[in-house]
């Protein structure tokens, strides 16, 4: 339920009206153009309907032909729009009429009176409900001509009402007891209920959440079709004609019908019998007392069956395109997440494989052969954070072998990885003890082993390569001696003639092999989709509405 002041197209909402079976009602004042603060009738279309996939494309198509439909009889559409899920619909506000609560005089035109003390006639249901004034055979003929006028120029444009009932007839009563009426929401039951229809063919089910509002419209709707027509299911003109042999009865029964009613109840029980009235001329023809229909406008023609034909061939078109419509704004939506998907993992499988192309993998261990000693690189195109091993040179025990993290910064051409290790302080003596260590600023480097490795990335072999280790003091080369595997030596031992110690390589290999590319994988596999789908559109875009 929308708050008063919400903004719907041009309108604000002033107060709410109720829901039906086709959604909800609100009263609202238009606050733009050259209609601005009139009152208009606002319908909100279910959000459960509204949010399907291609439906706000078949709502503009019947909208924009709905606002054709207008004659005696007939409550005009008169505006159309959507909002994010808000579709919504507007016609004039019906002023209505009010009446004194227990009076049983009809009131003045007044609205003035406490909302406790009248009841406003809005509708057929209203006056069914509320006004005591009986039905005479000239009100009833009235009446009954003037909904018969206007079924037939819908019918004529290929629109049918499909939930007629006195709610959705506009009715106004004026001084003689005149009876002015209109049927209203023409084409709401068929935007509402075509994407059920739709989806049943493909043997998927809605899920409508109904309010007991809603529901007790759907079950009020229910009293006005054929027993075997369910809410939901197509309509076709008969249906119509079939509500209002339906509300004849109500009226004969509800609503102090006229004394001489033995004509409208033959006539009636025609209407809603298993052999109905073949169309609204006929049935217009037949109505009691109504003389030469063509007077209205209507004409009974030779080849009713040819129309009737005809009729449903618009209706079948509709549906065709409707359900062609969805079928391809399905498969796009289908297409263009798949492509973009598969796109998006090849996006990744490009920029991951550049990256490893020029850089380690990352989070990655490179270990060297025979020993703990290993390097992880974070991901990073210039610096990231860095994993190593502790030299045993600067383990207090000697043992080293422990985990030390650092960073690691590009120095020209090569991987700096810098790491510090504190150093455990004296247990004896005038020395700081370990406790006074903690707290900012209670450290310098003094109190730290600090050391950087220098590592080459060779992408032949997948492997990085110590160049060299600096700690500040001195720094270190990979060298073997004669017998024994490589390791570091101070840089001085390369420049000594006796030393027998020559330059080597320590290469930290890749643990493990890389491995299949889930990202390319995935990618082809929703690119292959995307074609699938780009085929299956283009087949049907091919075949066209008619293939539905």
């Amino acid at each position: 339920m929308l708050s008063p002041g919400t903004r719907i197209g041009p309108h604000r909402v002033e107060s709410w009206v109720g829901e039906g079976a086709t959604g909800q009602s609100y009263k609202g004042e238009k606050t733009e153009g050259d209609r601005k603060k009139e009152n208009f009738y606002i319908k909100l279309l279910p959000r459960e309907i509204s949010e399907k996939r291609g439906f706000e494309d078949l709502f503009i198509q019947e909208c924009q032909a709905l606002e054709q439909v207008d004659g005696p009889g007939i409550w005009p559409l008169q505006k159309f729009g959507v909002m994010k899920w808000k579709h919504w619909v507007a016609y004039d506000w019906n002023p209505g009429k009010s009446i004194p609560v227990d009076s049983p005089d009809v009131s003045s035109d007044s609205t003035d009176l406490p909302e406790e003390e009248f009841h406003l006639i809005y509708s057929l249901e209203d006056d069914l409900e509320y006004d005591p004034l009986s039905w005479t055979q000239d009100s009833l003929l009235s009446l009954m001509i003037t909904l018969h006028r206007a079924l037939y120029h819908a019918h004529g444009l290929g629109f049918l009402h499909g939930n007629l009932k006195p709610s959705n007839i506009l009715i106004l009563r004026t001084e003689g007891e005149k009876v002015e009426s209109w049927i209203t929401e023409f084409g709401l039951y068929r935007l509402v209920t075509m994407t059920s229809k739709n989806n049943e063919q493909d043997g998927t089910k809605d899920s409508v959440v109904s309010t007991l509002e809603a529901q007790d419209s759907k079950n009020r709707s229910a009293d006005f079709r054929p027993t075997l027509q369910a809410w939901g299911e197509e309509v076709d003109e008969k249906c119509d004609l079939y509500a209002l042999g339906q509300v004849v009865h109500e009226i004969i029964e509800k609503g102090n019908g006229p004394k001489d009613v033995e004509e409208w109840k033959a006539w009636a029980d025609t209407a809603v019998s298993e052999s109905p009235f073949e169309s609204a001329a006929h049935s217009m023809a037949a109505l009691p007392g109504v003389g030469d229909i063509s007077e209205y406008g209507v004409k009974l023609e030779d080849g009713s069956e040819i129309s009737d034909e005809e009729t449903a061939r618009i209706r079948k078109e509709r549906e065709q395109e409707w359900a062609f419509e969805e079928k391809t704004s399905n498969l796009r939506f289908k297409r263009n997440m798949t492509g973009l998907i598969g796109g998006l993992f090849i996006l990744v499988y490009a920029i991951k494989s550049t990256y490893l192309f020029f850089l380690p993998a990352p989070w990655t261990e490179y270990s060297l052969a025979g020993l703990l000693d290993s390097y992880q690189l974070a991901a990073g195109l210039w610096s990231g954070q860095s994993w190593g091993i502790l030299p045993s040179a600067y383990d207090e025990e000697g043992e080293g072998g422990q985990d030390v993290v650092g960073v690691w910064e590009k120095d020209d051409g090569l991987f700096r990885l810098d790491f510090r290790k504190f150093k455990m302080p004296e247990e004896k003596g005038d020395a700081k003890k370990r406790w006074q260590f903690i707290g900012k600023g209670a450290t310098s480097d003094e109190d730290y082993h600090i050391w950087s490795d220098y590592l080459s990335y060779d992408r032949s072999r997948d492997a990085l390569l110590l160049v060299k280790r600096n700690d500040g003091e001195t720094t270190f080369k990979p060298g073997k001696e004669e017998g024994r595997i490589p390791q570091l030596y101070p840089e001085s031992r390369f420049f000594d003639n006796s030393s027998k110690v020559k330059p080597a390589e320590l290469v930290f290999a890749r643990k493990g092999e890389a491995g299949i590319s889930w990202e390319l994988f995935i990618g082809l596999g929703f690119l292959l989709s995307y074609s699938m789908y780009l085929r299956n559109l283009n087949k049907v875009i091919l075949d066209g509405p008619e293939a539905f």
